[in-house]
């Protein structure tokens, strides 16, 4: 069984991990950030991170702990650190995030709505008017089917000169 560390290096501990679970919730809020909130890129999201969170304990533990071993203040400590930040940063840290995104994505929406939006709907007025320039050309191409009402006669199909039969 391992000794019972003193008290200082108890705390020495725990701040140290209560700065690894810090540490660990702006890079996974960072990578939640980068990658998307999708449910499949949030559930790789916290895998990785309790992954993270298990290495972090043990090779902090390992180390530069006191006691050489993953104790309980090690945990409490990382979730402390976690939910410090979610709590207390994480509101701040998502109105920075949305001004960093609204800036990457505004030369590109102003892009859209000065050039490529009005480009678009004058390619679309031309080919309409291209469109409804070859229906009228082609309408008068058409051939007639039928002769005119006046030249129609009985029989009128034979030719002049040529024997009925």
């Amino acid at each position: 069984m391992v000794a019972l560390a003193a008290p200082p290096y108890v705390l020495a501990d725990t701040l140290c991990c209560l700065g690894l679970g810090f540490f660990l919730a702006v890079c996974y809020d960072l990578a939640r950030f980068v990658f998307g909130g999708s449910r499949p890129v949030c559930f790789v999201l916290d895998v990785a991170a309790a992954f993270a969170a298990a290495v972090l304990a043990c090779s902090f533990a390992a180390s530069r702990s006191y006691s050489g071993v993953v104790r309980w203040y090690m945990a409490a400590g990382l979730a402390l650190g976690l939910a410090g930040y979610f709590f207390v940063l994480a509101p701040g840290c998502a109105a920075v995030q949305r001004l960093v995104k609204w800036t990457i994505a505004r030369p590109f929406v102003l892009v859209w709505l000065l050039a490529v939006r009005p480009l678009v709907r004058l390619c679309v007025r031309a080919a309409r008017a291209a469109g409804s320039k070859l229906s009228a050309s082609a309408k008068k191409r058409r051939k007639k089917q039928l002769k005119n009402k006046g030249r129609v006669l009985y029989n009128s199909d034979n030719p002049p000169g040529l024997p009925r039969g």
